[in-house]
């Protein structure tokens, strides 16, 4: 690997218009190589998260290669990336699997074994009876725990999560508009209900804000992070209270709504079946409606109404989830509508930028948690369940530091060994 290959592998996320990492690289000015081993990155403006965007985004191929077989076509079957990774691709079969083998030329630790296969499923249930029948030896990033529990012959891994399931309320559509109509659906929520129908043995944590609780660990001890989370508004389950904010509201008697959530989240449906059973209480009639992948696209943008939708972040910060679920760039149009509650609020802009170029920890943690106080003031989003990272792997085998970071970014095979 040389400099120049890095060079034109980081540049290919500012350069490449279609580049789904495009707009995390908006703050980078310049990539050049000082000398044969050493890259420099200069941005705009401070970043406090710019390294984890690296981490995240930061894949190396072979410039001559890429170049070779035309930047268009990497990625496809027959056309495989060329990396520097303990195993090199054998072949890929989209939607399928993926075949891999030792890398004669990877110079680090010998890799454990000798050949990997990565198998697809369509299904989470699918997943799982491979599992059982003997003929995958390990599952990961899966939602409903359920379906993996007592599996013979298996060990479960875990560990915190980076995802969370959330209420979206359009701020701009009414009823939702009326934030005390917003506030009676929080209220009239039984978050702790709903993780223990879903989560039974404790794979889901219920957290006071957008993210996880964890995503805040880089930003102050233990304490402190408890601290401004406890500061942050908080609505128990009370039916008597929702009712209060109901009839505050425009729509004292309750109305009808869609609760609009993608079909293919089968974590988010349970979600959304169990939060229109709540909200029938109040008098909100709430039909949950589940969207095809077609149907998604537009729902992203400007129809969502009352929706549930799970949200995760690629790198280990709170603003992970902020840039794209309250930030006013992702507000359609023009942005790329994961904004769906179409919230805006100028303080929350302001802290928002301004946490991004703070870098020293303490008083980013400040800001943040002003921010967030402000947002769950206005409720545009509320968090009904933060999964776990969870797996399932074979007792023949350990998986010492299994993480969500670890499974998602890291050669992590690496770190696989037989158990005896």
């Amino acid at each position: 690997m040389t400099a120049a290959d890095v060079v034109f592998s980081l540049g290919r996320n500012i350069r490449d218009k279609e580049s789904w990492t495009k707009s995390y690289w908006e703050d980078v000015a310049s990539i050049t190589a000082r000398d044969s081993s050493t890259v420099v990155v200069k941005l705009k403006r401070p970043s406090a998260i710019f390294q984890g965007i690296v981490a995240f985004s930061g894949a190396v191929i072979e410039k001559a290669a890429a170049e070779k077989m035309g930047e268009k076509a990497l990625g496809t079957p027959g056309h495989m990336l060329i990396g520097t990774g303990p195993w090199k691709l054998d072949s890929y079969t989209p939607e399928s699997k993926v075949r891999l083998s030792r890398n004669p030329y990877w110079t680090g630790p010998r890799p454990p074994a000798e050949k990997i296969s990565v198998e697809f499923f369509k299904t989470e249930a699918a997943m799982a009876l491979a599992l059982r029948s003997g003929a995958i030896d390990g599952a990961n990033e899966y939602v409903s725990p359920k379906i993996f529990a007592n599996i013979p012959g298996t060990r479960k891994l875990s560990a915190p999560g980076a995802t969370v399931t959330l209420m979206v309320a359009n701020t701009k559509r009414p009823p939702f508009n009326d934030v005390h109509v917003r506030h009676a659906l929080v209220y009239a929520t039984d978050v702790k209900g709903m993780i223990n129908a879903l989560y039974p043995g404790g794979d889901a944590t219920e957290d006071p804000t957008i993210m996880p609780a964890s995503l805040f660990a880089n930003l102050g001890s233990q304490s402190e992070v408890e601290r401004t989370l406890a500061t942050l508004p908080k609505y128990e389950f009370n039916l008597a209270k929702a009712k209060q904010e109901l009839a505050k509201s425009a729509y004292p008697h309750g109305f009808t709504t869609p609760i609009e959530v993608a079909q293919v989240n089968e974590s988010g449906v349970s979600s959304a079946q169990i939060l229109a059973s709540d909200l029938a209480k109040i008098g909100v009639k709430a039909n949950v409606e589940e969207l095809t992948a077609g149907q998604e696209v537009g729902w992203l943008t400007a129809k969502a109404t009352l929706a549930v939708v799970s949200t995760g972040t690629a790198y280990d910060d709170p603003e992970g989830i902020m840039s794209t679920r309250i930030a006013p760039g992702q507000i359609y149009p023009p942005g790329g509508g994961q904004n769906m509650a179409n919230y805006r609020n100028a303080e929350v802009d302001k802290l928002l930028a301004a946490s991004v170029e703070t870098l020293d920890a303490p008083k980013r943690l400040q800001m943040i948690g002003k921010l967030l106080g402000i947002v769950g003031s206005e409720t545009p989003y509320w968090p009904l369940n933060s999964p776990l990272t969870l797996g399932t792997l074979s007792e023949k085998y350990v998986l010492p530091g299994f993480s969500y970071w670890t499974m998602t970014w890291t050669p992590w095979a690496l770190d696989v060994k037989l158990a005896s």
